[in-house]
């Protein structure tokens, strides 16, 4: 297992401290001017952060666009290079508004991570706001410390598009389909209209334990990298939703989840690195 830099942590700290003051982040020209770092070392540390899971940085595809998930926007988003997203919030303005204590200046960067971004502020009431991507119908969460306390509609639905495995190749894009469903009708109906999106649903509070308790913990510290306790994974699957179901009515582990070796070889060769940390308990 490879650990962050001091550099690349100073970075996050300071990419952090900004967007949880302000819902802004700054600029690739800030953090080279701060840090006294030529493009290629910031490069360097901006790619570790993203293979930590921390940060991603804007791709072609997505460079300018007017729309999120099908969503216009008042401003396009970040051009190519620039940070897109400082997990778990997206530096542009988008449909998942997050207030807290009456202030709006925060934006989530998908429904998974909505559904615990309240641990992003210990102790105060956060609230999100959104839509769902099939009906329109308006989508609002309340959370304290990563735990949703109550959600409408009851029937809320988060949805999540491609499978773990893509990862390497969809650091921007994976978040692209993760969206609020009013309903599981609601996710068929836009399921029927997009075969080609292979996709899951979950409960919102199975996407908030799987948020705050595996992958959002310690999120908020210094020396922050992602930590998996094998064990209580393996105990908690539903919990997690991370189990579905045979035919014949039987719990087995999601392939959806899974890591491959394709994916490992792929994740390395994309310079992503092996910034995971493994415990049993």
């Amino acid at each position: 297992m490879a650990e962050l830099s001091t550099r690349a942590r100073a970075i996050r700290q300071r990419i952090m401290d900004q967007v949880r003051r302000t819902g802004t982040a700054p600029t690739i020209a800030e953090l080279r001017t701060q840090f006294a770092v030529s493009g290629q070392e910031l490069d360097a540390d901006l790619r570790a952060l993203e293979g930590a899971i921390c940060v991603a940085r804007q791709d072609e595809e997505h460079a300018c666009s007017p729309v999120f998930q099908d969503e216009p926007l008042a401003s396009p988003q970040p051009p190519a290079g620039e940070l897109v997203y400082a997990r778990p919030f997206a530096t542009f303005a988008n449909h998942y508004r997050i207030t807290v204590d009456g202030a709006q200046r925060w934006f989530a960067e998908c429904a998974v991570e909505a559904c615990a971004i309240s641990g992003q502020f210990p102790g105060s009431e956060v609230i999100v706001d959104s839509v769902c991507r099939q009906t329109g119908q308006p989508v609002r969460l309340i959370g304290r410390d990563g735990i949703l306390l109550d959600y409408e509609p009851k029937t809320l639905r988060v949805h999540l598009g491609y499978p773990l495995r893509d990862m390497p190749h969809r650091v921007v894009g994976w978040c692209d389909f993760n969206s609020f469903f009013a309903s599981e009708e609601a996710a068929a109906q836009w399921r029927g209209a997009h075969p080609e999106i292979k996709g899951t649903t979950r409960s919102p509070e199975q996407m908030s334990h799987l948020i705050t308790e595996l992958l959002g913990r310690n999120r908020l510290e210094y020396d922050y990298q992602p930590e998996f306790p094998l064990l209580r994974i393996a105990r908690n699957l539903r919990r997690f939703g991370l189990i579905d179901t045979t035919r014949h009515g039987f719990p087995r582990a999601d392939t959806f989840w899974l890591p491959t070796p394709a994916m490992i070889r792929d994740w390395r060769r994309n310079g992503l690195g092996n910034f995971f940390r493994f415990r049993w308990r």
